[in-house]
């Protein structure tokens, strides 16, 4: 059997692909019982949710059926070190990798909106001041950084300087998926779900707010994506009328709202599954595309 970190499993879940739309009854049947939900996520929180139940279920045959082969990882061009690479799986579960902490850089949106040569440029700078190595050895400063920063691309590219408080380093939890209370009430869940549809449903009681809320991926696009995306589907005044502001408000408690219902229904899934054996199999992990880890491989031909 394989072992995957939960960074690992959830980056697995939103990249891997299925053949087929999710539709009311798919989701009914294979992620969870709700109409409401189905209507709140978008096609890629659906997909998240149905690859998340399902791959802790690992069926063989359901996975055959439904998936396919996860392409290496694009870069995003928004951190330091990333690069295209494949996911990794450990083949035992007291890895040192597996529950390590995963560390990047944020390269500023400005410098990511210029292309690849300036994200380069930003990389190469970065790298020739060590700051990475201070930040292991505990002697990085985000000012500093913030202050070197200013001092070189704002002018070079007539982009806005970074504020003291740029949040520069990306730290996620890596440990082992397999990693689940055993304490859960039911009950409690269902009550969390139900209080969560009711508040959005009290921000959210119109039917035009209702559809602005399957867009609230805008949230993080600029000016011009939402006016040109909010015009198509409503009309070329709508955003003036609304407010950009509003629009982005409206956003941002969309997603706050999700974000409770996904954490809920994920707590759910972990749980529904915890007196299984959730490693999974190593032969599924090729099949996906997913490698195994260089120390693991090692240790194992050894």
């Amino acid at each position: 059997m394989a072992f995957i970190t939960k960074y690992t499993f959830s980056k697995l879940c939103r990249n891997l692909d299925i053949k087929k739309e999710i539709d009311l009854q798919t989701f009914k049947d294979h992620i969870y019982n709700d109409e409401i939900l189905f209507y709140i996520f978008n096609k890629f929180e659906l997909k998240y949710l149905f690859n998340y139940k399902n791959l802790l279920e690992n069926d063989e045959q359901y996975i055959a059926e439904y998936y396919q082969y996860v392409p290496k990882t694009i870069d995003t061009k928004s951190y330091v070190f990333e690069k295209p690479r494949k996911l990794k799986y450990h083949l035992t579960g007291d890895c040192e990798f597996l529950n390590s902490d995963y560390v990047d850089f944020h390269i500023p949106k400005d410098i990511t909106d210029l292309g690849l040569e300036a994200v380069n440029e930003f990389r190469t700078w970065f790298k020739s001041k060590e700051y990475a190595q201070k930040y292991f050895n505990g002697t990085l400063s985000n000012s500093k950084v913030v202050f070197d920063f200013n001092m070189k691309f704002p002018s070079k590219y007539n982009i806005k300087p970074l504020n003291e408080n740029y949040k520069l380093v990306l730290e996620l939890e890596n440990s082992n998926t397999c990693k689940i209370k055993s304490e859960f009430e039911y009950d409690d869940f269902k009550e969390n779900i139900k209080i969560i549809k009711r508040k959005r449903n009290n921000r959210f009681g119109c039917g035009i707010s209702k559809k602005l809320t399957k867009f609230d991926y805008l949230l993080y696009k600029s000016d011009n994506e939402i006016k040109t995306k909010i015009s198509e589907i409503f009309s070329n005044q709508f955003v003036d009328n609304y407010g950009l502001d509003n629009l982005r408000e409206l956003f941002k408690d969309s997603k706050k709202y999700k974000k409770e219902l996904l954490e809920n229904l994920v707590i759910f899934f972990k749980w529904s599954f915890y007196n299984r054996n959730l490693a999974i199999g190593n032969r599924t992990l090729d099949k996906f595309g997913l490698e195994c880890c260089n120390k693991c491989a090692e240790n194992n031909r050894n």
